[in-house]
């Protein structure tokens, strides 16, 4: 372009601009116009309809500034607010419109967030008989491991695509990180349960080391620096947050200690000391809360409901009723707490009055039906909820032994029993096939079901609740689980598969909990498996041969990273699995100890760590599953490696959020068990009774 008509374009282009900005201008100049007159026919005339009328028109208008329509959809919120309960939720749209589209304009911004987080218990402060219940939060990345913060403005999560500690906000709908530990990849640490501080402005959570060690954590949400309030070791194995004093200068959290025992402990934020609360054995700590005055802790125990005087020391029952009982929080102007209860039949949700430490009546019933986790009550009175929508099923296939190819896809095992079953196994004979069933969150039976007639029988095991691994015993005649009693915590059962009477054979090592890492040797009398010792070290793994006669313990192998263990047929050999150098490796191992030779390693992208590795029938083949493309729990793929080592062969078989893998004797049939499940944040409000007006 000649330089004479640059100049000249130049000049056009400037002149373009500044007569668009001027229209611009003049836009949002009419729109400002509109504005005060709308504001006008709110205060002044006093007609909030026709106001929200000129409202809507403004923010509807092309070319009026940010500023102008940010204020005018506040001002229509304000308007709805005014006209009654009816209008709340137009009011409350318009000011999550604000807060997701007007971030930038600050002022007006955190006016709508407070004014929503006013709304989220607005209506549960009035009472009266509307209640309102609805879902604020779905999707792939809701979590229950944290609270909503005490201002309403946002729920504190794990975010397991990291494993990082973050808030959702409730009035965008956006997830920011409060950690920043990097992918998986980089760090298998990760935050686990999360409370937001009474000033909403800090959370307290348990965070997971890579040493297999857990802290008791603070964190701003300014991004400041976390700090460790409380580690593990002096014999406490784990630290889980319960509730913030309503000062902000103390946290109630659970120890789990290596013995088994949980102790309430009361842990001063600013020197980190710690106050004895209550000692609740091999049980863990019961719920517990605060009471909005701080003079109480309330919790649920065998006995019922019970508050004790934090001065004092004493403890006064408050609902003496030995049904299930859990507490779901204390209202905000602490004359009532809310609970859960099976008393009439069913999990519901109940009221109890409180004043000066004691129960003032009987407990109303607020709602029939609640399967959720408490997430904690706003200063405003909503009382929010996490319900966790679980499926496990199980499944059978049919690959062709030679070649892997699948004869017959995956058909359930039950048609009478949808999304409540779980750890498939198969008999040693392989006529029968043992899972479990949950019939609700609390209660497991086992299942034979026989594979020649499709008959099944119950095996009520007590009040166990049982755990997520299953192995048959090599005689055939009982059944190896997990299992969790009242008073005396996590041991390996043995359940006879006539009478179903179940007797233990060894307590379970603290970190495996439910889920156990161990194979029982062929004739039965050994049970391998993965030891994390005290303190907890991640480099110091540990994979013991129990003799189930004697009890006697030898160490097999010593290893960072080690994860599972499966016994071979002939009980020769034991394939394990390690994660070294963030890789799944598996490696095949004498069962007296010795060399572990390498036979697979799964990338990092591709390891699961949920289904363990497993031999064959024959012996000849170690089966393994990997994820598709970094997806490690969708699109799982089946492959086999021969045990004496080699290539690698995918078989036929892929499955979406596999979790246990079995193969019958017969070398054909496979039972498949999968876990799918989301979880949902929901609230609750316009429940609480109305305050007393004072005549």
């Amino acid at each position: 372009m000649k330089p004479a008509k640059l100049v000249l374009f130049t000049g056009l282009l400037c002149a373009a601009l500044s007569a668009g900005s001027l229209a611009n201008q003049a836009k949002d100049n009419k729109a400002e116009v509109a504005l005060q007159a709308a504001i006008k026919t709110e205060t002044v005339d006093g007609n909030l309809k026709g106001a929200i009328e000129q409202y809507k028109k403004i923010a509807a208008q092309p070319g009026a500034g940010r500023a102008t329509v940010a204020t005018a959809l506040l001002r229509m919120g304000q308007c709805h607010e005014k006209l009654g309960h009816a209008d709340t939720q137009e009011a409350r749209k318009a000011y999550e419109q604000v807060v997701r589209e007007y971030g930038d304009q600050a002022a007006v911004a955190a006016e709508a967030r407070t004014k929503l987080a006013a709304l989220a218990g607005a209506a549960g402060a009035a009472g009266g008989p509307t209640m309102a219940v609805r879902r604020v939060w779905a999707g792939p990345e809701a979590d229950d491991m944290g609270q909503v913060s005490p201002d309403g403005r946002f729920v504190s999560f794990t975010d397991w695509e990291t494993g990082d500690l973050a808030i959702h906000d409730l009035a965008t709908g956006q997830n920011r990180h409060i950690t920043d530990k990097g992918a998986w990849t980089a760090s298998q640490e990760f935050a686990d349960l999360s409370v937001p501080s009474p000033d909403s402005k800090h959370v307290a959570y348990s965070w997971y080391n890579s040493d297999g060690s857990y802290d008791l954590r603070i964190i701003g949400l300014d991004g400041s620096r976390p700090r460790v309030l409380r580690a593990a070791g002096d014999g406490v194995v784990g630290l889980d947050p319960m509730a913030w004093s309503p000062d902000g200068r103390h946290l109630l959290a659970e120890f789990l200690k290596t013995d088994g025992t949980h102790d309430m402990m009361l842990v001063a934020v600013g020197d980190s000391s710690t106050r004895l609360i209550k000692a609740t054995g091999k049980d863990p700590s019961p719920s517990a809360v605060f009471s909005p005055d701080g003079r109480y802790i309330a919790w649920a125990a065998k006995e019922g409901l019970s508050l004790l005087e934090l001065q004092t020391g004493r403890e006064y029952p408050l609902v003496p009723d030995p049904t299930q009982h859990r507490v779901l929080g204390w209202t905000p102007d602490g004359k009532h707490l809310l609970f859960s209860s099976d008393r009439s039949g069913s999990t519901d949700v109940w009221l109890t009055a409180v004043a000066d430490g004691k129960g003032a009546g009987e407990p109303e019933l607020v709602k029939k039906g609640f399967n959720g986790q408490p997430l904690g009550f706003t200063r405003a009175g909503a009382f929010y909820y996490a319900v966790s929508n679980i499926v496990r099923d199980v499944h059978i296939a049919e690959l062709d032994p030679a070649s892997g190819s699948v004869v017959s896809p995956p058909q359930p095992v039950s048609r009478r029993w949808v999304g409540i079953t779980r750890n498939p196994d198969w008999s040693p004979d392989g006529r029968f096939l043992a899972y479990v069933r949950d019939p609700t969150p609390n209660d497991s039976v086992i299942v034979i079901r026989s594979t020649s007639t499709g008959e099944e029988r119950e095996l009520q095991v007590g009040k166990t609740r049982i755990g997520l691994g299953l192995r048959w015993a090599p005689d055939g005649n009982a059944i190896v689980v997990p299992g969790f009693e009242p008073g005396k915590g996590w041991s390996m059962l043995r359940v006879d598969v006539q009478t179903g009477q179940a007797t233990s054979l060894m307590p379970l090592p603290l970190a495996a909990g439910g889920i156990p890492r161990f194979d029982l040797s062929p004739d039965g009398r050994t049970i391998f498996y993965v030891n994390t010792p005290d303190p907890p070290n991640a480099n110091r793994l540990q994979l013991l041969a129990r003799d189930l006669q004697s009890a006697r313990e030898t160490e097999v192998i010593q290893k960072p990273g080690l994860y599972w263990v499966s016994v071979s047929p002939d009980g020769q050999r034991l394939v394990i699995g390690a994660q070294e150098d963030q890789s799944l490796v598996l490696r095949v191992m004498p069962t007296t100890g010795g060399e572990a030779r390498e036979l697979v390693r799964i990338g990092a992208k591709e390891a699961n760590y949920r289904v363990w590795p497993s031999c064959t029938p024959d012996g000849r083949y170690v089966l393994f599953v990997k994820g598709l493309n970094g997806r490690v729990t969708r699109n799982m793929q089946v492959w086999r490696v021969a045990a004496e080592g080699g290539e690698p062969q995918r078989l036929g078989l892929t499955v979406d959020d596999l979790w246990w893998l079995r193969l019958h004797p017969d070398g054909r049939r496979v039972a498949i068990g999968t876990w799918t499940g989301n979880i949902e944040v929901w609230v609750m409000e316009n429940f609480l009774p109305a305050p007393k007006v004072a005549k």
